[in-house]
This record gives C-alpha cells, sequence and structure tokens, in this order.
C-alpha cells in the first residue's frame, strides 16, 4: 500500500535530516558530548538554523518571481490592459494606468514613451496639430501627430488653438499666441472664473469683463467688435444671439450688423431659419436674413371631444376557440358618449395650448398649459400653475 506522505512527516523528517547534518559537523570539529542536554541544545540549534535557512530560501524565490518570472512573463500582459488611452492623432496616445497611477504619451507605431507625468491632454475640435497638455501645475502645447513639446509648459492656464490662435494666462494677464508660441494679442484682458473656454470662432472670441461680468467679442486683431455691454452672448451658426440686462435679445450677423432687433422675445436659429418665441408662447420664424415668414408657427392641432348627457351600457363578450361569440354580458355601469367640440387645441412653444377653429381661424394665442372641453362651445383653459379660466368658441371668458 502506498503511504500518504503529509506536511509534518515531511518537515518532521526535513528537520531530523538537518539536524543529523549539523551534529555530523559538530563531530567533525571534535565535539562528542552525547549527554541529554547537548541533544537539546543540537536540536534547538538545528530547528533555529533550518528555519533561517527556509526565510533566506523563500526570500530568493520572492525576489525571483517578482524580479524575474513577473516581468518576463506575466507583467507585459498586465501592462497591455492596464493602460487606458486617449487617441490624441492616429499614432500618439495619452496613456493613464491606474494600477501604478502613471501617466504618458505614447507613440503606438514606434512603441516608444515620449512624455511622462502628463497630467491631461486636450486637443480642439478643428484637428489643430498643436494639443494643450498639463505638467506640474503648468500648461504647454505638444504636436499631436508626432507627441514632440512645441511650446513649453509656462502658462497657468491655456485653452486649445482655434483658427490659428490660443488663449493662455500668464502673470494675471490673458494673451493669445500662435504656433510659435509668440504672442499675437495682449491688449490687458484678465480670464473670468466663469468662463470655461476662449476660443475664436467665425473670427470672433467671447470675453467676459471680470469687473461687472458683462460679455463682449473681440476680432482676431484683439479689437472690440462688440463691446462688453450684455448678459449673454451665444453663437448660433453663421449668426449671434445678444441679450440685454433686462431680458431683450438681438440676433446679428457676422459683421455684428442687425438681423432682428432688440425685443422680448427668445431666438432660437436652426441651418434654414430662425424662430422667436414671445412672452405668450407664440413662436414666429424669421429667415436667415430678418424677414418674417409665419407670423405663428403651429406644430400640432388636437381634437378636442367632451362628455355628453346621452349614456350607454357597454358589454363584454366571451369568445370560444374559433372566435365565435360565446356570451354576452351587459355592463352594469352606464357611460356618457363623447361628442367633438367646435374648437380644436394647437400648440404653438412646446406644451404650450391655444384654441383654433375647425376652419384653421387662431382665436387664442398658445397661452395655456392645457386645454379640455367641457361642451361644444366651451372650454376649461389652465395655466401652468393650474388655474384656469372657461372660454366659449370665440374666446371670450365666460363667467
Amino acid at each position: 500500500m502506498k503511504k500518504t506522505i503529509s506536511f509534518r512527516l515531511f518537515f518532521t523528517v526535513l528537520g531530523r535530516g538537518i539536524c543529523q547534518v549539523f551534529r555530523f559537523i559538530g563531530k567533525l570539529f571534535g565535539y562528542k558530548d552525547k549527554s541529554t542536554y547537548a541533544k537539546v541544545v543540537w536540536r534547538i540549534s538545528a530547528t533555529c538554523l533550518t528555519t533561517l535557512l527556509l526565510l533566506f530560501t523563500f526570500c530568493v524565490l520572492y525576489a525571483f518571481v517578482t524580479n524575474v518570472i513577473i516581468p518576463k512573463w506575466t507583467d507585459f500582459r498586465i501592462q497591455k490592459y492596464a493602460w487606458e488611452n486617449t487617441p490624441i492623432s492616429h499614432r500618439i496616445v495619452f496613456q493613464q494606468n491606474y494600477r501604478e497611477k502613471e501617466t504618458r504619451v505614447y507613440d503606438k507605431v514606434a512603441k516608444k514613451v515620449l512624455l511622462k507625468d502628463i497630467d491631461w491632454v486636450v486637443t480642439s475640435d478643428d484637428n489643430d496639430s498643436l494639443a494643450v497638455f498639463a505638467q506640474a501645475g503648468k500648461r504647454g502645447y505638444l504636436n499631436r501627430f508626432t507627441g514632440e513639446v512645441k511650446i513649453p509648459a509656462v502658462y497657468s492656464k491655456a485653452w486649445v488653438f482655434s483658427e490659428g490662435m490660443a488663449a493662455v494666462e500668464k502673470d494675471g494677464r490673458l494673451l493669445f499666441i500662435n504656433h510659435a508660441g509668440e504672442t499675437v494679442i495682449d491688449k490687458g484682458f484678465e480670464v473670468h472664473p466663469e468662463l470655461s473656454a476662449y476660443a475664436f470662432h467665425d473670427g470672433y472670441c467671447l470675453i467676459k469683463n471680470p469687473i461687472d461680468g458683462k460679455v463682449g467679442l473681440i476680432n482676431r486683431k484683439g479689437d472690440w467688435a462688440l463691446m462688453p455691454e450684455y448678459l449673454h452672448v451665444r453663437r448660433a451658426d453663421s449668426l449671434w444671439v445678444v441679450e440685454k440686462d433686462n431680458g431683450e435679445e438681438a440676433v446679428l450677423d457676422s459683421g455684428m450688423k442687425v438681423v432682428l432687433p432688440f425685443a422680448k422675445v427668445h431666438y432660437s436659429v436652426t441651418d434654414e431659419a430662425v424662430f422667436a418665441t414671445l412672452p405668450d408662447h407664440t413662436v414666429c420664424k424669421y429667415s436667415l436674413n430678418g424677414k418674417l415668414l409665419n407670423c405663428s408657427v403651429i406644430t400640432f392641432v388636437y381634437p378636442l371631444t367632451y362628455e355628453t348627457d346621452q349614456l350607454y351600457y357597454g358589454t363584454v363578450k366571451k369568445y370560444d376557440e374559433e372566435g365565435r361569440v360565446e356570451s354576452e354580458v351587459i355592463d352594469t355601469e352606464p357611460y356618457h358618449t363623447q361628442a367633438v367640440a367646435h374648437c380644436r387645441r394647437y400648440q404653438g412653444e412646446y406644451g404650450w395650448y391655444g384654441l383654433i377653429s375647425s376652419e384653421g381661424h387662431i382665436i387664442t394665442p398658445p397661452s395655456y398649459s392645457d386645454i379640455i372641453a367641457i361642451g361644444a362651445d366651451l372650454y376649461l383653459c389652465r395655466n401652468e400653475e393650474g388655474y384656469g379660466v372657461l372660454l366659449d368658441s370665440k374666446g371670450k371668458r365666460v363667467e
């Protein structure tokens, strides 16, 4: 029968063997004490030396595994998936290793690390050749196709290049530089903490006054094309929408000429038209050069129904497997028949409704959040707070 060797038996035999080795060594040096005391001393010494030998063997194996086996056979596989890639170009990537908390700029084709300890890299929307990077609390620019640093990280803040220029902050001043790192605009501007980006669009850049928070536009020379007098300025395709403190808005073209004047409206611009939403939620449509196309845009028209005094009883039918009626049960509760009201409900601004006749004539502006018919010529019109008024088919209030 084959005997099973346990760990206890293995180490017992190993310890005794080592004790015999040390006893043999002792005999070589002339030690021949065979007393019980000598045997105990030898066993204690052998146990200590055995423990030290095992610890030494463990340390050697650990160093070999961690420095030879893992780097050669395992670590390259782990590293392959430990790096998260953010593309900078077709061959250059920004990598983050969350396991080792390392960052770098890496060339995938040459398999070469170009820069280390980079906090982040951001490319521009217009695919400019330079990308902004952060390192040790400073900002600089690198070539996104080669990974080479073109402008050293010397700025406290920096933004992506747009139309050949980039905004940077240095010594508390807002400057604009070119691809060579040369300052091209220095007009005493300052960075406003609430303005997250500085970029040129169609030759203009939005600048916010750090004192009063008003905004305006500068041109590529750094001169004011639109003085900083407005609450908001937003770009809408080829046009600009500006808003005053009193809520009035106007639409300007690329030359800062008025397309639609200031009014208590909200302008939205698409590729084909400008839509103006009035305070009563009526939507007007204009061409891109300011010509009125539709004074009241209607998106949907819904029929309105109401309950009449006429009652009817519904039935519930039961069918067999072949689809034939087996039984029919009449409901115990009657229902009111429905009829169509004379007016319909239309939508102007999304979620806002008005009354319109069956012939298509607008009776009321879309100033109500809900309209229901309670008679052929009587309608309950509610505002956004839930309060309602009764109107007839001519839009007159019924007391």
